[in-house]
């Protein structure tokens, strides 16, 4: 199950690419239509959740400096471009923490994975560690890509 979770995580990576490789540097922070989530914001967040959990199955975290609270989960995404990463900044770390999740998940003990997920709360939604690892490379960076494909649309860029 793995290497198809793998080669899942593969093609979002170049998803994510191809959605935001025709975005002009300075529409990523914009909010068209009222739309909150900008492609900025977005990449980071999975970044930063990539981050995260990695910490979890032993995936040292080294994330940028100060992209935790530009990023993190129940933020507000900001207009401002200013103090925020570029394009190229956000897909070379998107590509980097892909890569290390890549070459990390396969030596990670099926015990850690079995877990149960230290976190009470979070706990009711994903009861070990593993289903948190899953969601994180699946549903989750698919339901904030999908963000962007709404995102390109209200700002009138149309498909990728």
């Amino acid at each position: 199950m793995l290497t198809h979770m793998l080669h899942a995580y593969d093609l979002q990576l170049n998803t994510a690419k191809r959605l935001v490789g025709d975005i002009p540097d300075a529409l990523m922070c914009t909010q068209p239509a009222g739309l909150v989530n900008h492609p900025t914001w977005s990449l980071g967040h999975l970044i930063m959740s990539a981050h995260g959990v990695g910490e979890m199955i032993g995936i040292e975290s080294d994330a940028p400096e100060g992209w935790a609270d530009v990023f993190k989960t129940g933020g507000t995404p900001n207009s401002d471009p200013t103090g925020q990463p570029s394009k190229a900044e956000l897909i070379a770390e998107l590509e980097r923490v892909h890569t290390k999740w890549k070459a990390a998940l396969p030596g990670v003990d099926a015990a850690v994975l079995d877990a149960e997920h230290p976190n009470e709360k979070t706990r009711s939604y994903f009861p070990t560690v593993g289903a948190m690892v899953a969601y994180i490379m699946t549903s989750h960076e698919m339901d904030h890509l999908g963000q962007v494909v709404a995102w390109r649309r209200a700002a009138g860029l149309g498909p990728a």
